[in-house]
């Protein structure tokens, strides 16, 4: 009886662990991942696993006449699997799963920097019990079509100045975003002209099969300018892009 109530408040409960089995990752595939269970110090009944992609995202919010922005954590993907197993003291169970990443989901990397926060959290349902948890950072690297419209873009006189991950969705003329964030690369120009681009902010809106590209112009005296086009996703090089980033550019 004592252990069965050490087990209904969740102490020495078994504990979780999950392994990425690959180094970096890419929006749209699949990825392998091993968990481990650890039994704690009493037997206990799990009924499943609960895993979620979940990112960092910049938002902002009105408190009184300012407006405070702050990163909030939002779930991008969540998957469940029920089982239902029940684990000794010491006991160790290790399951292996494939999940998908949804093409939309933010990069991480960009040329060896971190450009944005992106983690897989794991849950592991205890009946009667507290949940345990792990958190993994990913490690995303952008698509071949993003690469190459980005190397384009630099290319073409362009200096990647940052990158953020935005709370909110996209709305172009011909294509939407699905997550509750998306991804923006800011660009400054290497030389100023008068009528020039000041600034150039580039979204992209992956639907598996095509990329959707979105490009905010900040020209001097002129204000912002939105365009935007999508590209087949077998463009893999900076020349296969040109004849559809260059006209956005003019």
């Amino acid at each position: 009886m004592f252990k069965q109530i050490l087990a209904s408040v969740g102490i020495g409960k078994a504990k979780v662990d999950t392994l990425l089995l690959s180094d970096s990752l890419q929006a749209g595939k699949p990825f392998d991942i091993e968990v481990v269970i650890q039994g704690g110090d009493v037997e206990q009944q799990l009924q499943g696993l609960e895993f979620a992609v979940m990112a960092s995202a910049k938002t902002e919010t009105d408190l009184g006449d300012n407006e405070v922005k702050y990163n909030k954590s939002v779930i991008l993907q969540s998957w469940n699997q029920s089982f239902n197993l029940m684990i000794q003291p010491g006991e160790t169970v290790t399951k292996q799963l494939t999940l998908d990443l949804h093409p939309e989901v933010p990069a991480t990397y960009l040329f060896g920097h971190q450009i944005g926060k992106v983690w897989l959290q794991t849950g592991l349902d205890i009946k009667t019990g507290l949940d345990a948890s792990d958190k993994d950072s990913l490690t995303i690297m952008p698509s071949k079509t993003q690469l190459a419209v980005l190397k384009f873009i630099s290319d073409s006189g362009y200096r990647l100045f940052k990158s953020d991950i935005e709370f909110g969705r996209v709305h172009a003329h011909d294509f939407v975003s699905h997550l509750p964030c998306y991804q923006e690369y800011e660009f400054k120009p290497e030389s100023r002209s008068l009528f020039g681009a000041r600034e150039l902010e580039v979204t992209f809106v992956d639907n598996g099969t095509e990329t959707g590209v979105l490009i905010e112009i900040d020209r001097a005296f002129l204000g912002d300018g939105y365009k935007s086009i999508s590209i087949p996703n077998n463009c893999s090089t900076s020349e296969s892009v040109r004849h559809y980033i260059e006209p956005l550019l003019g």
